[in-house]
């Protein structure tokens, strides 16, 4: 019965997740600033636009108050108009207060065609930029809706490379466990997928499980006699996993901070930070991390391929 199993094909799926990842994260970055170039548009048109719909709407406010006010003299003139005086001091009295209502009128109606005259003013200028407002804001959201389809593939993807990564750990940490009693006390398999998938947890178990698979793999081979000890030798594969694992952390949480900062809030990072010199800066990021990933799981295929080869030796 075999007690190891190949799980380089694993490793090799891996490398080309990571390549779909890399171009789904780079084609999402490109759409991102397809997003932040409309966006900036909205942001630098919001003041005009809000500054002419107060005016406009400011404007509009006295129109109510005039045309009650218009509507109630008229009826006031209409109803003076129909009465009939009985004797000559009530004629001389209707006379005066229907020719004062008449002269209320007027200027009331005079005061709504200025009302109206400034509210049709402001809204020579109001309409279009309304439709521009409109126009930008409908290209904004389409642009937006854009950026996070490709944003949710690319989550996606990650996350199932994230599984194929530990389902590769724990099939090569199950290859120990069959082969050195001493990993019995150790991390059991299962661990790869806890490892990855619980929040928090997930912040620094998955790496302390890859040195232990890699430093417990480097044991066996050493105590099996099929890689020889080198006692001066410095083995600087811890170091360089740590390495690995900064970038890892700062493309998954602290880049994607900074780039939600900078493209979806007005804060500091929008305003100071150069937009395009963050895209280029994430993207550098998860270059060099899945650059470092790769030859990490090249490096243990190897140590894999060296077990399989001396299997008869456990």
């Amino acid at each position: 019965m075999k007690k190891l199993t190949d799980n380089t094909g694993l490793g090799k799926v891996i490398l080309l997740c990571n390549v779909v990842v890399l171009v789904l994260f780079i084609i999402s970055m490109l759409f991102l600033m397809k997003f932040d170039k409309t966006n900036r548009a909205v942001i630098q048109e919001r003041k005009h636009y809000n500054s002419l719909y107060e005016g406009y709407v400011t404007a509009q406010h006295p129109l109510r108050q005039d045309s009650a006010e218009v509507a109630y003299y008229q009826y006031k003139l209409d109803t003076l108009q129909q009465k009939t005086a009985a004797t000559k001091d009530e004629k001389k009295a209707l006379s005066e207060t229907i020719e004062t209502t008449k002269q209320t009128l007027a200027d009331k109606q005079k005061l709504q065609a200025e009302h109206l005259a400034q509210v049709s003013e402001l809204e020579k200028e109001y309409g279009p930029a309304l439709e521009n407002w409109e126009k930008l804001n409908s290209d904004n959201d389409a642009a937006k809706k854009k950026f996070w389809v490709i944003a949710w593939i690319t989550i996606v993807a990650f996350l199932l490379k994230t599984l194929v990564f530990a389902h590769w750990g724990a099939k090569n940490n199950k290859n120990l466990q069959n082969i050195a009693p001493w990993m019995k006390d150790g991390m059991k398999p299962w661990m790869s997928y806890v490892a990855w998938f619980v929040p928090i947890y997930n912040l620094i178990k998955p790496l302390s499980f890859f040195k232990e698979l890699w430093n417990e793999t480097d044991y066996t081979l050493e105590s099996a006699d099929i890689v020889a000890r080198e006692e001066n030798s410095v083995d600087n594969s811890n170091l360089f996993m740590s390495i690995w694992w900064a970038f890892l952390l700062c493309s998954v949480w602290v880049m994607n901070f900074v780039l939600y900062s900078t493209f979806f809030r007005e804060g500091a990072f929008y305003v100071k930070a150069n937009h395009g010199s963050m895209v280029v800066i994430a993207i550098v990021v998860m270059l060099v991390c899945i650059c470092l990933e790769t030859s990490l799981i090249l490096q243990y295929n190897k140590k894999n391929k060296k077990l399989l080869d001396n299997e008869s030796k456990f």
